[in-house]
This record gives C-alpha cells, structure tokens and sequence, in this order.
C-alpha cells in the first residue's frame, strides 16, 4: 500500500534545519509538542493519490511527475526573477494539487456538495417526495431534521478529490493566468514557515477573489491573485495572462504572512529552525484552520443558492494542560 504525499517532499525538503540535516522543525498545533522528521515521514496518507472514482485511479501521479522532478529549477527561476512558461507550471502546478489533494483541500470541499444535497433534499421535500419521518423522531420533516443536526449529509472526500484531479489542468491555468507576487524574505527579518497545507488565503483586488500566498522555501513566497475573466477558459499553457513582480519583505510583513501560515494548518506546522519564539508563537496562533464558508440565498422556485467561500475561521483546539 503506497504513502503518497499530500504535500510534496520536494518542498518539504527545503525546508530542511540548518542546525539538524535532514530534519524538518515541526510543532503540532493541537498539543503544541515539537519534533523533527524526515520529509519522507510527514504529510502522507495510505493510498492518499488513489482515487476509485476515477477511471484511472492514480492519474494524478502522471501529472506529478510533471511537477516535483522540476519544482528545485523551478524555484531557483523564481529567486533569479527569471520565470519562464515552465516554471509557472509547475509552481502553479503544486498549488493546484495542495488545493485539491491535501486532507484540508478534501475537507473543505465536502461542505459545498453536503450544502447542495440538502438543498435539492428539501426541493424534493416541498413537492410532497419525501414522507414525515417516524414518530421516533417526532414526525418531523427532513429539513427540520438537517437544521437541528439528528440528521447529517455524509460526503465522501475522494468525491471531491475526484472532482479536483479531473479539473486539475483548468486550476493550473487559473493559477497561472494570474497576478503573482513573488516575496522575497531576507534571513535576517525572518524566513517563511511551510505545514500540511501551505496555503494562506486572503483578500485580493476583488472581493469575489481570494488571493492563495504559499511559500516555496524558506526565503520565497508567491501570491497569487487569480482574474475572475480566466474562469471557463480552455487551457492555455503559454499563459498570456501571468504578470509577476517581485518585492522584498520587511520583518513585519514576513510575521503577519507567517500568522496566516500557522492559522491556516490542518494539523502540524514547519519552521527551518528551531526557536524560543516558535511555540509561543504557534500557540497564539493555533485556534484557527481553512474551512468553506456557506451562504444559502433562498430561491423563488425552492430551494437555496449556494455560494461558497474558503476563509480562515475560528477553531476550538483541544485544551491544553
């Protein structure tokens, strides 16, 4: 049974301790504990790159094979601000697949599809095709059911998975069709954290836009601010629409893209180094997570509209001792 990685160890890799070779720092954000690892033993899932709702199961390894071979060149391209065709694939590549692979990508995806099955739930509801339920639920109705929580849409996350790696060539073009700011972080004003998912999403030119900034090492980031007029677009791997521009960070501005590094983690986080600063640090970060927000707006014909939106929200972690 292969361990496929969620997020590549070509990445991880480069966030290797100075102080401990071959060692990632990492802090845990439910317990706080700290510990190192190889790359090849962290953000990794049994048979995480198979999926049976596709036709071919593990598709998604021929794409990567496209991606992590050429990830370190494409990186040193990005430190030179000599970005080439190639490397914006497979920059834009690894995001995509950390936006479709990761256990929080998978996660976040089911709420839009449990949000949609309720709503055609209670279409069919209104139109008298679902009957009361039992007394031993109170003879209620399945809407009311679903909005007190004595019933639940279960989603499977490969179903979304499926939905992502079939797409994936599409998000590739929308990330690389896009505005990108390359940062730069100067040692001494402090490096970039990496996790289990190295996506921090935030605001962007539009409202309806959500940026994604990732780190590509400890000294690079790239933020990506997708263009609204790239959806529904056929593929167009010359990317006539990526603009770049490159800007050094200051020691403010690398903590507060650090903060959204560390609230945005599923469960572990990733440091070059180890510090005095980095547990404190995570702690008062640790209380959030990437999770899909949900709006119904009620429709004329029953039923309701879904908009859904990726946002950092509040998490309650376990409490510490």
């Amino acid at each position: 049974m292969p361990l496929d990685h969620f997020v590549s160890q070509v990445h991880l890799r480069n966030f290797y301790s100075a102080e401990e070779p071959r060692r990632l720092v990492g802090v845990k954000k439910d317990d706080l504990k700290k510990f190192s690892a190889r790359s090849e033993h962290v953000c990794r899932r049994p048979e995480g790159s198979t999926n049976d709702y596709l036709e071919e199961p593990r598709a998604i390894e021929d794409f990567l094979t496209r991606i992590e071979p050429n990830y370190n060149a494409a990186l040193e391209a990005v430190r030179r601000r000599e970005i080439t065709v190639d490397d914006v694939y497979v920059i834009a590549g690894f995001v995509a697949y950390l936006m479709c692979c990761s256990p929080t990508a998978m996660r976040t995806a089911t709420r839009p599809i449990a949000a949609s099955v309720q709503s055609a739930a209670e279409i069919i509801e209104q139109r008298g095709l679902i009957p009361q339920a039992p007394k031993e639920f109170g003879n209620r109705s399945l809407a009311e059911l679903l909005d007190d929580g004595s019933v639940h849409i279960n989603i499977d996350e490969k179903y979304p998975q499926a939905i992502g790696i079939s797409q994936i060539e599409g998000r590739v073009n929308i990330l690389g069709n896009a505005l990108w700011e390359v940062l730069f972080a100067d040692p001494a004003d402090g490096v970039f954290f990496t996790s289990d998912f190295p996506v921090h999403l935030g605001p962007s030119y539009d409202p309806r836009v959500v940026s994604k900034t990732v780190p590509l090492a400890p000294d690079v980031a790239v933020c990506i601010h997708p263009q609204l007029h790239e959806r529904g677009k056929e593929p167009d791997f010359s990317f006539p629409g990526f603009r770049a521009r490159f800007r050094r960070l200051k020691a403010k501005e690398i903590r507060l893209i650090n903060r959204g590094l560390v609230e945005s983690a599923e469960m572990m986080v990733f440091y070059h180094r180890d510090a005095d600063w980095l547990l404190p640090f995570v702690r008062k970060h640790r209380e959030y997570r990437c999770d899909t927000k949900i709006s119904k707006i009620p429709s004329p014909t029953g039923g309701s509209m879904i908009v859904a939106t990726q946002a950092i929200v509040p998490f309650e972690r376990p409490k510490l001792s």
